[in-house]
């Protein structure tokens, strides 16, 4: 036997290598499952010539079937179609991964109408998705001529939605350590999640020591600007410099947490209300006096401050007499320091430089 000619392979399985190593390296760069998903149902809309392919997804938080992606079928029916989970030969599959080949629809009239989506078709099959003994839905195709899968081509479709399954959970991963993850990596701050739980753990001390405490919310003053005139990452490098000042005095910064786009807020302990504004007038100079990134552009901040107990007898007062400390700094021209001396709501205020 020829040795070169048992090695060849036909064109076919050629076609569906290719495809499969080229999702696998769509799957290595993003953690996006849509986005796979989409290249899944592409690539075996090609390599079958499909009528119909789609990826059909149990909605978590509705256990509803819904369709994640598709071809062949009119957008209509792809955003409306919304079924329970079935006792049928669906159902089958979606709880014992018993997969579904209907070689000639004529033949097989009744299990050809439990499996169908939009269309009439010669032929289909359908395979569960699965990651973690989670089943999340099936892969399904379909085709107008009968005869168009067969049972070899189950492991075809099996080994598609077995990447539409890890491309999932990948997906699940990755937010699931967002939501653990403290640290913005962007600016190097906390993110606001965990230093909101610094805040209130810190506030509770407070409260029961009888200690002050402060927040300041500030807020670059033309960072649109910058962004649109220097780009992101300017923009990105400038924040960094102004966390790291806003960080500078360890002794009193009990947190430090990205707020918004281009608004920090820091938790101050260990100081009376004058120690707190002083460290502002501190760091709204220190952001006027730099050169940022190799630009070397200016920049400002405008800074709210708000204090317990002379503000707020809560968290939430706490957070919301900032943000309208921060509003009033704002109006008042900006680069300023705007601090309550009593109640957030009381007339009794001071704006400085």
């Amino acid at each position: 036997m020829d040795i070169e000619a048992s090695r060849k392979t036909d064109p076919q399985t050629e076609r569906c290598i290719h495809f499969v190593s080229e999702i696998l390296d769509l799957l290595k760069s993003t953690h996006r499952y849509e986005r796979v998903f989409h290249f899944v149902v592409d690539r075996l809309v090609r390599l079958y010539r499909c009528q119909t392919c789609a990826i059909v997804h149990i909605d978590p938080k509705t256990e509803y079937l819904r369709i994640a992606n598709s071809h062949g079928l009119s957008l209509s029916f792809h955003n409306e179609f919304r079924k329970r989970l079935a006792t049928g030969a669906v159902g089958e599959l979606l709880w014992t991964g018993k997969p579904i080949l209907v070689r000639d629809s004529a033949a097989d009239a009744e299990l050809s109408e439990q499996v169908r989506l939009e269309h009439p078709f010669g032929s289909c099959a359908a395979v569960q998705i699965l990651t973690d003994h989670r089943s999340l839905g099936y892969l399904y195709v379909d085709s107008e001529q009968p005869g168009a899968f067969r049972e070899k081509d189950l492991e075809v479709l099996r080994a598609f939605a077995d990447i539409a399954g890890i491309a999932y959970q990948k997906c699940e991963l990755y937010e699931e350590n967002l939501r653990l993850e403290t640290v913005d990596k962007e600016v190097g701050v906390e993110k606001y999640g965990a230093f909101l739980e610094n805040l209130r753990t810190n506030f509770e001390r407070a409260q029961t020591m009888r200690k002050p405490l402060h927040l300041l919310l500030l807020d670059v003053d033309n960072f649109k600007d910058i962004s649109h005139t220097y780009g992101g990452e300017a923009s990105l490098e400038m924040l960094r410099h102004i966390a790291r000042l806003a960080k500078s005095q360890k002794q009193y910064v009990d947190g430090v947490a990205r707020y918004g786009a281009d608004e920090f807020v820091v938790l101050l302990a260990n100081i009376d209300v004058e120690g707190a504004v002083a460290y502002a007038h501190g760091l709204r100079k220190s952001v006027e006096d730099s050169w940022f990134t190799r630009h070397k552009f200016r920049s400002t901040v405008s800074v709210g401050i708000s204090s317990f107990p002379q503000n707020a007898l809560t968290v939430e007062d706490l957070v919301k007499t900032a943000k309208n400390a921060l509003f009033e700094a704002q109006r008042a021209g900006r680069n300023k320091i705007f601090y309550f001396l009593k109640e957030w709501y009381s007339a009794e205020a001071v704006v400085s430089d």
